[in-house]
């Protein structure tokens, strides 16, 4: 049985990986509002998790690594991979912060 997912558009895959696929975007997007979260089916066997930034990237950002879309086969790495984005984005607007 294939589900769809929170955006309305993109299949789940079987009925009993549709739960944790489920959970899992639903966690990403409120744990990474500034992004957003999609999940697709490719072809049988072969997924695709997604995110973009909701933000322009700035010339300043992307030199620091940021980056405005990034991809993953598994929810486990793009969280892994938005950890590490969400940082530098931390990073650089503090680097763009008047001194207090």
């Amino acid at each position: 049985m294939t589900g769809i997912s929170g955006d309305g558009r993109t299949p789940f895959p079987a009925e009993g990986d549709g739960h944790l696929t489920s959970r899992q975007l639903d966690a990403l997007r409120s744990t990474y509002p500034a992004w957003e979260i999609h999940f697709r089916v490719d072809e049988p066997g072969t997924t695709r998790w997604t995110a973009v930034l909701r933000r322009p990237v700035t010339a300043k950002l992307w030199s620091d690594g940021v980056r405005e879309r990034i991809g993953s086969p598994d929810a486990v790495t793009l969280a892994s991979v938005l950890s590490r984005q969400s940082s530098l984005l931390h990073n650089g607007r503090a680097d763009t912060q008047p001194p207090t």
